[in-house]
């Protein structure tokens, strides 16, 4: 890989994708950097890094003898490619600051690895969390995460309302880190037009997240299918590479 992201880099954008999925929300307070560091492997020092610069994009807070806490949504870039295309880098934010948000478990079940994810996982059997996220109590966003059951055997045991998804895979030692993502417009599955109210010729954002833990094992793939109201988009055309 030409390149790569330095650790730190790849923990900043670890901590972004868990604010725009709501995993993180304006004014939660961010783990410390000892229990970071423990999480995810690394040394102090790059946790420090990767807080200081968010610091700097605003994205977060550190207050002496408190601790750190998010204060912004943050754009996040993801790189992507689209066939045999140019390399295009996919913006999402979510527009949503200062807003009140807040997530809803719609079901949790031990699945048949879905066929878009069969490559992906080398199991049979994932776990499948469907939940929704709202703004100002209106749904703006519906999320279907599957996670490899072998790793995470134990995800009946939680309430992924008020807990944390990725504090979870990070306590089993297999945080997601770094992820690809693949986005496209598509009308949401009727089973839950009636709860995102939203009508079966409306047009939603869909995107595709793959995930992978320090150690590059796949370890999570997640749909998310998000309202225009509160979801952007930028393609920008990379003209360094061929």
């Amino acid at each position: 890989m030409n390149n790569p992201q330095a650790l730190y880099q790849q923990l900043m954008q670890s901590i972004k994708q868990k604010i725009i999925q709501g995993e993180l929300q304006l004014g939660d307070k961010l783990d410390s950097e000892r229990k970071m560091s423990e999480m995810y492997g690394i040394n102090r020092m790059t946790v420090r890094n990767a807080i200081k610069n968010l610091e700097k994009e605003g994205i977060v807070t550190s207050y002496r003898g408190k601790g750190t806490f998010v204060t912004q949504i943050p754009t996040v870039h993801d790189r992507l490619q689209l066939g045999d295309a140019e390399n295009i880098s996919l913006s999402v934010q979510i527009r949503q600051k200062g807003m009140s948000s807040s997530r809803q478990v719609i079901s949790l079940q031990v699945v048949d690895v879905p066929d878009a994810a069969k490559s992906f996982f080398s199991c049979t059997k994932v776990y499948e969390l469907i939940r929704i996220f709202t703004i100002n109590d209106e749904p703006y966003a519906l999320q279907k995460t599957y996670l490899p059951y072998p790793l995470f055997h134990d995800m009946d045991r939680f309430d992924f309302q008020t807990c944390s998804l990725y504090e979870y895979m990070a306590d089993h030692h297999h945080p997601t880190i770094t992820q690809t993502s693949t986005l496209r417009i598509t009308s949401l599955p009727s089973a839950y037009q009636k709860i995102m109210d939203v009508k079966t010729d409306d047009q939603l954002f869909l995107f595709q997240y793959y995930g992978y833990d320090p150690q590059k094992e796949h370890v999570e793939y997640t749909l998310s299918y998000n309202k225009p109201k509160y979801t952007c988009f930028k393609f920008v055309q990379d003209h360094s590479r061929k």
